[in-house]
């Protein structure tokens, strides 16, 4: 199948406004000492929580050995805890503290903030729009993604 100019184009369009809001987001981190996958683990900590290592292992496909230095470096910054399971304590499991929720929550902010000064070039329903337009596409590209596991 011959690829359009439009797909072509949008392509190039996402994956560059991808990467200034990456280099923007490790900016930023490296401020708090954090990298992009030590934020990404926090971020699924606080997004699953309380959560054990094996299904925080299987939610991220990263390898186990290095999930664990990435949860033993959040845990010894106090922005992550580690306990064991009171119904089963064989089973440890992880938390986001207030100190690092509080992270999380404004490392957030402030890269929303930044896409949001992008975000002004557009009016309100123009950027109504733009969410309108990308929703089928990421539902769609979703959908393909899982049918190929």
């Amino acid at each position: 199948m011959k690829l359009q100019s439009e797909t072509r184009e949008i392509d190039s369009l996402l994956r560059n406004i991808n990467k200034l809001l990456v280099n923007y987001t490790k900016k930023q981190l490296a401020k708090y000492n954090l990298t992009l996958p030590r934020f990404h683990t926090l971020w699924m900590i606080s997004k699953f929580q309380p959560v054990n290592m094996g299904s925080l292992h299987e939610e991220m496909l990263v390898a186990g050995s290095t999930l664990t230095i990435i949860v033993d470096y959040l845990v010894e910054k106090n922005i992550v805890k580690r306990y064991r399971c009171k119904d089963d304590r064989r089973v440890v499991l992880l938390e986001v503290t207030e100190q690092g929720e509080e992270l999380v929550q404004s490392l957030l902010e402030e890269r929303q903030s930044f896409l949001q000064q992008a975000l002004l070039k557009l009016g309100t329903e123009e950027q109504k729009s733009l969410i309108n337009l990308l929703k089928p596409v990421y539902e769609s590209l979703e959908t393909q993604s899982k049918e190929v596991r």
